[in-house]
């Protein structure tokens, strides 16, 4: 097999794997099994002009500064009026940009330990939390850093783990390992932390590719997702309601960005708002008991289609500079199994680039 080029590299740490450029975190209970909401369970609320409403829970236990960061940009009123830039079926939707294009955005919360004026914060990843279909995660930059903007992951194609190989991803985490330790350049450089970036991206999928909990494997096998992204990116929630306008939304006539690659919306989807709610189960009954659709307190179970396939790139590439870099089509190509198909084929200007070539 050949693995293409390395491109910028997005690597976050995930599972039990600790990084320089993010943490693990174990509590909650993430999205591996059905979301189920109780009473505190704050709820992302992201509506979409002329697309409708889609709601998710979000994960304050798994990534607390991201929570925390998308609560107070919602609160603040930052989203709304922004766009979903970036649809790539089978992938991922992609918004929150400042300029509407990939770029520009500052986080509103960086975290305790932060440095002053910091303007990013590191990813947090979680075996309990991974890019299933719905999942809400940050996208992240070249560092693997996060700030504003957020992608939805819109791939219901099932994903056959089986066969995947996370030796084959290991061994491109060593090889980049012995690159560094070779290597001549300062441990501050953009090079160093690029480096390390994708080393934990690479050794953290590896991780979570071969764990003995077969949980996420047979997720994936039912309800699709992009497994070549954990352990590289921020998963802080779960649509649960809306998933309808995902779908909507992955359809629409797209068109190449400047970059080259064919996902920007021909027509501009506006995000309307982005509010934060609070669940409680006594308003959640009263308005059961008042309407003929109750509000959803568990995920829907989406069917699978075209069994036994596995995506090996699902995801396309960021409008962006060097800032922010969406999950791509370079990203999801990770060395993790015998691919199965995609839609996503542009060049990324953002990340790794991991496509197994049988």
């Amino acid at each position: 097999m050949n693995f293409k080029r390395i491109l910028l590299g997005a690597v976050l740490s995930a599972g039990m794997i600790f990084s320089s450029v993010g943490c693990s975190q174990s509590g909650g209970n993430g999205n591996l099994s059905e979301i189920t909401l109780a009473d505190g369970d704050q709820i992302a609320v992201i509506e979409i002009k002329d697309y409708g409403t889609m709601k998710a829970k979000l994960f304050p236990d798994i990534a607390p500064v991201g929570v925390k960061n998308f609560v107070e940009l919602a609160n603040q009123g930052y989203y709304n009026g922004l766009k979903i830039h970036r649809v790539v079926k089978d992938n991922v939707i992609q918004g929150g940009s400042l300029y509407g294009d990939g770029t520009g955005g500052n986080a509103a919360y960086t975290g305790e330990e932060s440095i002053a004026d910091a303007t990013t914060f590191p990813i947090e990843t979680s075996e309990k939390a991974r890019n299933f279909y719905g999942a809400l995660g940050y996208v992240a930059d070249k560092y693997g850093q996060n700030s504003v903007q957020f992608y939805i992951v819109n791939n219901k194609q099932p994903q056959n783990l089986t066969k995947t190989d996370a030796s084959k991803v290991q061994s491109k985490a060593d090889e980049l390992a012995s690159e560094a330790e070779a290597a001549t350049w300062e441990a501050s450089s953009d090079k160093a932390k690029q480096n390390s970036y994708q080393q934990s991206y690479y050794k953290n999928n590896a991780s979570m590719l071969s764990g003995k909990d077969n949980t996420a494997a047979l997720k994936y096998a039912r309800v699709g997702g992009v497994y070549q992204y954990d352990g590289g990116y921020t998963v802080f929630g779960q649509v649960y309601e809306g998933l309808d306008v995902l779908d909507k939304i992955s359809e629409v006539k797209v068109q190449s960005n400047a970059q080259g690659e064919k996902s920007m919306p021909v027509q501009d989807i506006i995000i309307s708002s982005v509010t934060i709610e609070t669940f409680k189960v006594s308003t959640a009954e009263a308005e059961s008991d008042t309407s003929s659709s109750a509000p959803a307190t568990t995920a829907p179970t989406e069917t699978a289609s075209t069994a036994d396939t596995a995506s090996d790139s699902l995801a396309g590439t960021t409008a962006g500079t060097a800032e922010q870099t969406a999950p791509t089509a370079e990203q999801s190509k990770q060395p993790t199994a015998e691919a199965g198909t995609s839609n996503a084929t542009a060049e990324s200007i953002s990340t790794i680039d991991t496509k197994e070539i049988a």
